[in-house]
């Protein structure tokens, strides 16, 4: 009997997810297949995905999978590949657990005295949220009674089986028809819960009245359906809280939610509990919330979540997140203690939630709404604005998508196109390949909504951790270098041309293009087009309209093809780098082995070269050349992607606003020096360092600039003022996260109260989310009193930030400087009586270059005047 051994290798443990795979990857084996965690000698059918979850299996576990029966040999090479290439990368789309981002010693003072109670959490969801208190969610109630109306078994089993059918097709449906991949996927996860036969087998022994662990000396009493279904998800449930993984103690929400659906079922809509009607704009509060009570809110209405029994990894919070509501969870026993209709702020950045806050606390809160706002103007525009740098040089900036459901998203994001529209999302987790008319619908929704915006469409890409059950792929020992994607292409010609066909079809409705995926050589290339013409002949003998003209290209994801381009530009009208691929396979350093990780680098020099030789080729074969893959996305790594000459970058639909940003404040010219710099590194993190160097210079090479300056400011208090400022510095894109910069400011000033006593304050602060080391001003329309014990009223502030890597001479030479200065009363009347933001601007240069002095600038204001 083969026996295999491993080590769990998912920090999140043995959940839904990855059981969901190693079940897909044991039911089409005639092998008898068993789970065993050595740890603590749990056993599961490795076909029964609860069982498996149950098994309470964390990372670093020992594990083992006892193989017996007919194939047991193939099997076992089934399942060691499985666990080799496959389980490492089952979380790889899951947001790591998250904390709050400040506690008590890192809040500025309006914090401590500015609420009736203030509850600390955890960061479910980031963004603002205020509005009156509003219970939602609700437990459910375990009928005791017979959904058959009497105690006949035979009926009340027929009704729980119907019942689960019911509750699969709807989640089946659902699953389909959500326009949100992670409210899709937890749906699915359900299905696959809902349809477990070890699920289905539990509730059955219960109502049927037979022993269900061995430890009971007497055979139960049949139960009704309703109360047999609550021990079972109790028992499941007790087993998931005893769990060493957080991760595993939070899906015991996906079980109510389950319970809930089937109750519901058997004994009508009013055994569950109802969906919350919010009659306006409302926070919601609940001890708990499923993910189909969170998906029934009216989302236009919630303006935040504050939970008790909630994590960063659990499926409420993730689909939070996906909606963009601010939420908090894991707040203690006193959320009870909320009443309906009570005010409250989420501060879903900080893990806070705030009861009644006083009017300086919403003062406070209006400054940052004020700055989520202004941030939200600056997207706007950029998203109606083309892509391009600093001197004019455009670079179309697209998105990536996994289906029609992502396009909102993608065009409300400022997408000027899609440059991966990932296919094989229509493909997996069912029965049977989609239809040409399904297929074709989708991919004419996405040309449609795309309004003449070009849609590149991959063609099927499976293989290599993608098996769908209807295909007959081999298994391999080393499947990612396996027959994947185009390399299948021949023994399925009419599954591709089917697709080829829907593609054509609903080209006729917008600016659609071909990709092929893992292309080596011209032989693929022109055996796709074999299947373009046939698929086009197809159509024209069924009479069905079609574009018979389309661009066909390829995605760059193996080293032969990047060394190849000039005569892959034979066949393929277009290019586009699939950068995690390429850089896997050019450094040999598996993406997702946290082993190699360090290997697992884009900035390595030698890659840097392989993509500049690969840009030099299209250039001179006159392809377009695009980029799509983590590497697209990175704003750090931008101004490399730039000096490459790239015409295109696709990325995750959300990152598109804060890309064609930092695309803004670009050089083409310096960041093609910048490159030919990396390409003679020694190794990444040289390369490293020369970007770090580049990136430091922010938006403008000086120390401020006329947008960190305010005059006749608002503020009022020490809190307000710090805020306004580190907001100012944010919102120029000198500041990752004002938030951050805020906590080291106020850290520094609960030590030294930086209060001069001439009229000014100088807060400081060092932080890694500080991109550039900036002066910001301000001068508030009323003077400030700075600390409780100051008798002098604060009339000027200046802020200074650097960063937290930098040489702390930078930090101390501005403190010093400004200080010295401060100390002339004819300066500080200059910024004080300053007319305007270009005056302050000039007077705090002259100061900071450490070549002004108080005569220039009254020669400078008396000019002016």
């Amino acid at each position: 009997m083969p026996v295999i051994s491993f080590t769990f290798p998912l920090p999140l443990g043995l959940h839904a997810r990855p059981a969901s795979q190693l079940q897909e990857a044991c039911l089409p084996l005639a092998a008898a297949i068993r789970f065993r965690n050595e740890r603590n000698n749990r056993r599961a059918d490795a076909r029964s995905v609860l069982a498996l979850v149950a098994s309470d299996t964390c990372g670093g576990d020992p594990c083992r999978l006892e193989i017996s029966g007919p194939d047991q040999e193939r099997a076992a090479r089934v399942l060691r590949d499985f666990l080799d290439r496959r389980l490492p990368h089952a979380d790889d789309e899951l947001a790591p657990e998250k904390k709050g981002t400040a506690g008590p010693a890192c809040l500025p003072p309006v914090f401590l005295d500015g609420a009736q109670q203030l509850l600390q959490g955890l960061t479910l969801s980031p963004g603002l949220g205020r509005g009156p208190a509003a219970r939602v969610g609700g437990a459910v109630s375990w009928p005791r009674r017979f959904a058959a109306g009497k105690k006949n078994v035979k009926q009340e089993l027929q009704l729980f089986r119907a019942a689960c059918a019911e509750v699969a097709a709807d989640l089946r449906r659902e699953a389909v028809s959500a326009r949100e991949r992670n409210a899709s996927g937890i749906l699915r996860a359900h299905l696959t819960m809902v349809s477990d036969p070890g699920f289905q087998e539990r509730i059955t022994k219960l109502i049927r009245g037979r022993r269900s662990l061995p430890s009971q000396r007497r055979p139960l009493v049949g139960l009704p359906a309703g109360k047999a279904i609550g021990q079972a998800i109790a028992r499941l449930s007790r087993d998931l809280r005893n769990s060493r993984s957080a991760y595993l103690r939070e899906r015991t929400a996906d079980l109510d939610d389950l319970a809930a659906r089937l109750v519901q079922k058997l004994y009508g809509p009013a055994a569950a509990p109802a969906p919350t009607t919010l009659a306006g704009p409302a926070v919601g509060v609940a001890a708990s919330l499923t993910p189909s009570q969170f998906l029934a809110l009216d989302r236009r209405r919630l303006r935040g979540l504050a939970l008790a029994d909630a994590g960063a990894t659990s499926h409420t919070a993730i689909l939070a997140r996906s909606f963009a509501v601010p939420a908090v969870g894991g707040l203690p026993a006193s959320l009870a203690e909320i009443g309906t209709g009570e005010e409250l702020i989420v501060d879903g950045r900080r893990g806070l939630i705030l009861r009644r806050p006083s009017a300086a606390l919403k003062r406070y809160y209006r400054l940052e709404e004020r700055k989520l706002r202004q941030q939200e103007r600056n997207f706007a525009r950029l998203k109606t604005e083309p892509a391009q740098t600093a001197d004019g040089r455009k670079l179309e900036i697209a998105a990536n998508i996994g289906g029609a459901a992502e396009l909102g998203s993608a065009w409300r994001n400022g997408a000027e196109a899609v440059g991966l529209f990932r296919t094989e999302m229509l493909f997996l987790e069912r029965d049977a390949p989609p239809d040409e008319d399904e297929q074709f619908a989708a991919y004419r929704e996405a040309a449609r909504t795309a309004n003449g915006r070009p849609v590149i469409i991959r063609t099927l890409d499976v293989g290599g951790d993608k098996h769908p059950p209807y295909l007959d792929l081999a298994r391999e020992d080393n499947p990612f270098l396996g027959r994947r994607a185009v390399r299948f292409y021949a023994q399925q010609a009419e599954l591709i041309r089917c697709q080829l066909r829907a593609i054509l079809r609903a080209a006729r409705f917008g600016a659609l293009k071909i990709m092929v995926p893992m292309v080596n050589d011209l032989e693929e290339v022109r055996l796709v087009r074999r299947l373009l013409a046939e698929a086009s002949s197809e159509l024209k003998a069924r009479k069905i309209p079609q574009r018979e003209k389309i661009e066909l290209g390829i995605m760059v994801e193996t080293p032969a093809a990047a060394m190849f381009l000039d005569r892959l530009a034979c066949e393929a009208d277009f290019f586009s780098i699939g950068s995690n691929d390429l850089l896997q396979y050019f450094l040999a350093a598996d993406r997702g082995n946290a082993g190699v990780a360090h290997i697992y680098d884009p900035r390595h020099p030698a890659f840097l070269r392989l993509l500049a030789r690969a840009a030099a080729q299209a250039r001179a074969a006159q392809r377009w050349l695009g980029m799509c893959g983590e590497m697209a996305g990175d704003p750090e790594l931008l101004p490399l992607l730039v000096g490459l000459g790239l015409d295109e970058l696709s990325l995750a639909a959300n990152r598109i606003p804060a890309l064609k940003a930092r695309l803004r404040q670009l050089d083409t010219g310096a960041c093609r020096e910048l490159l030919q710099r990396a390409l003679l590194c020694a190794g990444g993190a040289e390369v490293g360092e020369l970007l770090l160097d580049f990136n430091g210079r922010g938006p403008a090479a000086a120390v401020t600039a006329s947008e960190l300056i305010s005059l006749a400011a608002d503020s009022r208090t020490p809190s307000e003022a710090i805020k306004e400022l580190c907001d100012r510095l944010e919102l120029a894109g000198r500041v990752a996260d004002s938030g951050a910069l805020e906590a080291a400011v106020w850290q520094r000033e609960r030590t030294y109260p930086t209060d001069l006593g001439l009229g000014f304050a100088i807060p400081h602060g060092k932080s890694p989310q500080v991109r550039a080391a900036s002066v910001a001003f301000l001068r508030p329309a009323h003077a400030i009193r700075w600390t409780k014990e100051a008798d002098s009223r604060v009339r000027g502030v200046l802020l200074i930030a650097v960063p937290a890597g930098g040489p702390e001479q930078e930090h101390l030479k501005l403190i010093a400087r400004l200080s010295r200065r401060l100390m002339h009363e004819d300066f500080r009347g200059a910024l004080l009586n300053a007319p305007d933001k270009e005056t302050v601007l000039e007077i705090l240069m002259s100061c900071l270059r450490g070549t002004g002095a108080a005569e220039k600038n009254d020669s400078s204001m008396e000019k002016r005047k």
